[in-house]
């Protein structure tokens, strides 16, 4: 059975990503798609909740009724009867044109969610490739990552990197933990991208950005390897002081709308505070 958190990172990470498709589809020609790639797949509908939070337990009861965001709207239609999407789903719900999976996956358990799911997907018309990688997804991207029209997709479509690890550590440290991120390992993605010449956007999203890896520090570790390729960062944000999904462009050219999400996200998830307080009232 697969698990997942359900908690205010998964609100945070995935109206994040729902909104940067809604935004890149608005600047489609109607002929360019996205090649998405996601370093931590997770399975395609986790059913087995770990942790009890009011935020994220408030957004899910309010469903289907409060549908106020796409990512509240993708939810409902992928998990109407409970359970937790994956990016992957929300990928294939709100982006509406062609696309292109690359996921990555170290867990057996769900890989074997995610290869019937990834059959399906593959079979629809508008899916031009999709690719499971069983393993550290250090060791895929070692080998590069495909442009977009490699993966079938139209010349100049967009790149969109999604990193979801535990948590990202900007020491050096002599046992490192595979599900956490570390500067070498975005210097071995910055590599990978060299190649590509298209738009590229890329989502990190941390959930113990605290102590000695405190926000402002990882901001300032992550800036000083993705800024010398060109990575601008656009939009930071963030729950609970410690969690936090940062989104960093290059070579997108309405790469300043981005920069609206946060304060959007901060109305959206005021909201959801003030129903929970609500509900606690009566």
């Amino acid at each position: 059975m697969c698990t997942y958190k359900g908690n205010a990172g998964h609100l945070m990470q995935h109206w994040t990503l729902c909104e940067l498709l809604v935004t890149a589809s608005r600047h489609t020609s109607g002929t360019s798609g996205l090649s998405f790639i996601d370093a931590h797949a997770m399975a395609p509908l986790a059913n087995e909740r770990q942790v009890n939070d009011a935020l994220f337990t408030h957004v899910e009861s309010c469903l289907p009724n409060r549908c106020e965001s796409a990512y509240e709207s993708a939810w409902h239609h992928l998990a109407p009867s409970g359970g937790y999407p994956n990016s992957a789903a929300f990928v294939e719900k709100v982006w509406e044109g062609d696309f292109s999976l690359l996921l990555c996956e170290i867990n057996p358990t769900t890989n074997a969610k995610l290869e019937p799911w990834l059959q399906r997907v593959n079979n629809l018309e508008r899916c031009k490739t999709a690719e499971l990688f069983q393993g550290d997804w250090r060791r895929r991207i070692e080998k590069g990552l495909p442009s977009p029209s490699a993966t079938g997709l139209a010349d100049g479509s967009l790149t969109l990197i999604s990193f979801d690890p535990y948590m990202y550590s900007r020491h050096q440290v002599a046992k490192k933990r595979k599900g956490n991120l570390y500067p070498e390992d975005i210097k071995l993605a910055m590599r990978a991208t060299d190649s590509l010449e298209s738009g590229m956007l890329i989502q990190l999203s941390t959930y113990s950005a605290n102590g000695d890896n405190a926000q402002g520090a990882v901001i300032s570790s992550v800036d000083s390897v993705m800024g010398p390729k060109g990575f601008a960062l656009c939009g930071k944000m963030k729950v609970h002081g410690n969690m936090m999904s940062l989104v960093y462009a290059r070579n997108v050219s309405w790469a300043a709308e981005l920069t609206e999400l946060p304060g959007r996200f901060e109305k959206w998830l005021a909201a959801v505070k003030q129903g929970v307080q609500l509900a606690l009232i009566h």
